[in-house]
């Protein structure tokens, strides 16, 4: 029994000697393995870190195009302002020159109708403000000038 037992000796020694080097060749091959998936991270981040400077530098791009075109607006809107003033001072201006020349033609009240029995309507609101007395002359309405009392609007 003692050959059996060299034999069975060797054959425990031949598999704890495949054993190890399995387990070897299992951690050298799983190294290997690590190694190049963590240089495929290494890779994969180095385009991320690349890709995520280009966003940064169109987000940047893209921050100074709206902050020009917010300043366009702007200047747009002021310009918009100033030309709708400068349009209300005209139309105030000819609306003045208009009510001069009402005041100054003294046909101005009968142009509305061939007769000239029309009264002159205020272009804004549609009210009269020249109205004739019984004579046919004309005369100022008390909201126009104000009553006989100096103030301007309806009467109590």
């Amino acid at each position: 029994m003692d050959g059996q037992l060299w034999i069975w000796i060797v054959v425990a020694i031949v598999v704890i000697a495949v054993i190890v080097a399995v387990v070897v060749y299992g951690r050298r091959a799983k190294i290997a393995a690590n190694r190049k998936r963590a240089a495929d991270l290494r890779e994969k981040a180095q385009a991320d870190a690349i890709g995520a400077h280009e966003r940064n530098a169109e987000a940047a791009r893209a921050a100074a195009d709206a902050a020009r075109a917010e300043k366009e607006a702007e200047r747009l809107h002021r310009e918009a302002i100033d030309k709708q003033n400068a349009a209300e001072r005209a139309n105030e201006a000819s609306q003045n020159r208009l009510r001069r020349a009402e005041e100054l033609d003294p046909d101005a009240g009968r142009r509305s109708e061939p007769d000239g029995a029309g009264d002159r309507r205020d272009r804004h609101d549609g009210e009269t403000w020249r109205e004739r007395d019984n004579d046919g002359n004309r005369r100022a309405r008390d909201e126009d000038r104000g009553g006989e009392d100096g103030r301007r609007g309806p009467r109590p």
